[in-house]
C-alpha cells in the first residue's frame, strides 16, 4: 500500500466507525447530530477516493480491496447503533452483517490466490441504498421530535431495511455464482492448516503490505460495536489466546518468527485492555488505548524489549500482553487523576 489520499481516506471510515456507534447508541441528541455529521463525511469520502484514484491515477490492488471494507465497515457501524437504540430489528442486521463478512473473508482468500473479486454493480446500489436510508433516520433522529417521527412512519424505514435485506441476500447469491470457481477452489483446500492462517493473520489483515499491526489494532476496536460486555470479552480473550498459539507456531514455520504477518497478537493486546471493566468506551478512551497500546508495542521499552528478544509462539504473544498491561496502567492513573480533578471542582 502506498500513502495516497484514497486509501488514506478509506482507512478513515475504518478508524471513525466505533466513534459512529458510540454516539448513534448514547441515544442522546447531541450526539446524534455529531454522529450524522461524521458518518456523512464518511459517506462523502466512499464517493470521493475513487474519483481521486481514477483522476489522479492512483488505483491499486489494495485499494480496490480496502475501499468495500471500509465501506462495510462504517454502514454496520451505523446499523448497529440504530439497531441499539430499538430502529432496527436485529435479524435483518444479523443477515447483513453475517453476509458481509462472508464477502469479506472470500475477498480476503480471493486476493491471496490472486484470483481478485470485483464488486458488483448490485452490491454498490445495496451499499448507497444502505448509506443513504442510514444518513436520513439520522437526520430525523437529529431532529427533537425525531424520535416521534421515527416511530410514527416505522413501517416506512421496516420496508426500506426489508428492500435492503433482498439485495443483501441477492447479492451474496450473485457472488457465489460469479466465483464458482473460487468456492470451488476453497472446498479443495485443507481445513485446519488454513484456519491456522486466518486465525494468526486475523483474517487476512496481517497480509497488508501497510502497517498490518496497526491496521489489526485499529480493527480489534470494532469489538466494541457488538453488544458485548466487559466479562464477555474477557471470555472470548482467552479463548483467542488458546487459538493463537498453536496458530502462530503454524504461521511461523511458514514466514519466520514473529513474521509481521501475524496480528492475532496485536488483537488480542488490544481485547485486553478493552475487557477492563474501568475501561468506557467513549471515544476519547478508545483513542487514548489505541494509542498507549501502539506506543508500548513499537518501542518496546522494559521489560518489553527482553521478552521481544525470545522465539516461540507464546513470547510472541507475550509482549503485547505486557504492552496491555503497561497500557491499562497508565489508563488506570489517567482515570483517577481524570476523576481527583472533577473532585477538586466540586470543592
Amino acid at each position: 500500500m502506498t500513502y495516497s489520499l484514497p486509501n488514506i481516506l478509506s482507512f478513515l471510515r475504518v478508524l471513525i466507525a466505533p466513534f459512529v456507534y458510540q454516539m448513534i447508541r448514547s441515544g442522546d441528541h447531541s450526539l446524534i447530530i455529531y454522529a450524522l455529521i461524521i458518518y456523512s463525511i464518511g459517506a462523502i469520502t466512499d464517493y470521493l477516493d475513487g474519483l481521486i484514484a481514477r483522476k489522479w491515477g492512483n488505483t491499486s490492488s489494495f485499494g480496490s480491496f480496502l475501499d468495500p471494507i471500509a465501506d462495510k465497515v462504517l454502514t454496520n457501524a451505523a446499523l448497529l447503533g440504530l439497531m441499539a437504540i430499538g430502529v432496527i430489528a436485529p435479524w435483518i442486521i444479523i443477515i447483513i452483517i453475517g453476509r458481509d463478512i462472508f464477502i469479506t473473508l472470500l475477498r480476503i482468500y480471493a486476493d491471496r490466490n490472486g484470483m481478485p473479486i470485483i464488486t458488483s454493480t448490485s452490491a454498490k446500489i445495496k451499499t448507497a441504498i444502505q448509506l443513504s436510508c442510514s444518513i436520513l433516520i439520522l437526520l430525523i433522529l437529529s431532529l427533537e421530535s425525531g424520535t416521534q417521527l421515527i416511530d410514527s412512519f416505522g413501517f416506512v424505514v421496516d420496508i426500506t431495511m426489508y428492500v435492503i435485506a433482498f439485495l443483501t441476500l441477492y447479492t451474496s447469491v450473485e457472488y457465489c455464482f460469479q466465483n464458482k470457481q473460487l468456492l470451488n477452489h476453497l472446498l479443495l483446500e485443507p481445513r485446519i492448516p488454513g484456519l491456522k492462517s486466518m486465525i494468526a493473520t486475523c483474517f487476512g489483515i496481517g497480509y497488508s503490505p501497510f502497517a498490518p499491526g496497526t491496521i489489526a489494532s485499529v480493527m480489534s476496536i470494532l469489538v466494541t460495536i457488538l453488544p458485548i460486555s466487559h466479562v464477555q470479552l474477557q471470555i472470548a480473550t482467552v479463548i483467542a489466546i488458546i487459538l493463537a498459539i498453536p496458530s502462530i507456531q503454524y504461521v511461523e514455520s511458514l514466514h519466520g518468527d514473529d513474521s509481521s504477518v501475524i496480528v492475532i497478537d496485536e488483537v488480542i493486546g488490544m481485547w485486553i485492555i478493552l475487557s477492563m471493566d474501568f475501561v468506557v468506551y467513549t471515544p476519547a478512551i478508545l483513542v487514548l488505548a489505541l494509542i498507549l497500546f501502539r506506543l508500548f508495542d513499537i518501542f518496546k521499552p522494559f521489560p518489553i524489549n527482553i521478552i521481544n528478544r525470545k522465539k516461540g509462539a507464546f513470547w510472541v504473544l507475550a509482549d503485547d500482553i505486557v504492552a496491555a498491561l503497561l497500557t491499562i496502567i497508565f489508563l488506570y492513573g489517567f482515570m483517577i487523576i481524570q476523576i481527583g480533578s472533577n473532585l477538586l471542582l466540586m470543592r
